[in-house]
Order: C-alpha cells, then sequence, then structure tokens
C-alpha cells in the first residue's frame, strides 16, 4: 500500500515522501490456508511473513529455524493483515505461493534473517527452491525521497 509522509510544509511549498513500494510485485499466484497462532499470546501477523505448514495439521505458522515439524520449510508468504489473532486460534489466510517478491518486504518470525541457514541452506536459498516458485527481487524505485 502506498503511503504519503509530509516532510516540510511552509505556506508556499510542500515536500513529501511518497512510499509506492509493494511486497509482491510481478506475477503472483496465491492459494487458501489456514494460520495458526502458536506464539503463545495474541498477536497481529503482517503482510510478507513468511509462513511454513505443519506437517502434522496442515497449518500455517511463521518460518522458525529451530523447528521440526515441517514449519522451518518456506511455503509461503501472507498477503494480508491478520490483527489480535488469540493464542491458539487459526484464520483462513492468502498467501503467495508463486511470482517476484521484494526481498526487503519479507519478515520473519524471531532472530531468524534471510541469511540463516536451514538444513544447510540459507532461508532466501529455501524460498526459491521449496516453494512453487518465489523469487526473490530487490527493489528500491520511488522509495526514497531523492528516487534513488
Amino acid at each position: 500500500m502506498s503511503t504519503a509522509n509530509e516532510i516540510s510544509k511552509t505556506s508556499n511549498t510542500l515536500y513529501t515522501d511518497y512510499d509506492v513500494s509493494k511486497i509482491f510485485v510481478f506475477s503472483n499466484r496465491y492459494e487458501k490456508g489456514v494460520l495458526l497462532n502458536a506464539s503463545g499470546g495474541v498477536k497481529t501477523f503482517n503482510p510478507g511473513t513468511l509462513l511454513g505448514r505443519v506437517t502434522a495439521s496442515g497449518k500455517l505458522v511463521p518460518v522458525a529455524s529451530g523447528a521440526a515439524d515441517g514449519s522451518e520449510i518456506p511455503v509461503g508468504i501472507l498477503k494480508t493483515t491478520v490483527t489480535e489473532l488469540a493464542d491458539s486460534s487459526e484464520k483462513s489466510v492468502n498467501i503467495c505461493i508463486a511470482g517476484d517478491v521484494v526481498q526487503g518486504k519479507v519478515i520473519l518470525d524471531g532472530s531468524d534473517t534471510l541469511d540463516t541457514v536451514i538444513d544447510g541452506r540459507p532461508i532466501k536459498d529455501r524460498i526459491a527452491a521449496d516453494t512453487m516458485g518465489i523469487k526473490l527481487v530487490k527493489s528500491s524505485e520511488l522509495t526514497g525521497f531523492d528516487n534513488a
């Protein structure tokens, strides 16, 4: 979603910083899934959250490198915000399973980064290999005050 932040305003001049960046940028495919909040408390999940699937239940949870239940393997990226989901609650969501996704917008839980290694490969490589075709792309076009 685009945003406009007022940087400076005088009687005859207005400087505004526009953020037109997006998470999902090209040829994206989505599917439905069930998101499970297993965090131990009420949690809000933001678009761009990298999700894995718990093998036993088929439910989606944020990818965590220390997991051993199947959810450590990325399957998709959350499309929309899920607000204040109670502990152990579930919600039907849409996830991106293929297409170009801006690398800097991917959200990981805890201390994991895209360079965190799971089973011998960094998460960023697992995303490309383990999903149906998510390609992480870098994008900064029209996202900075100087349009750099």
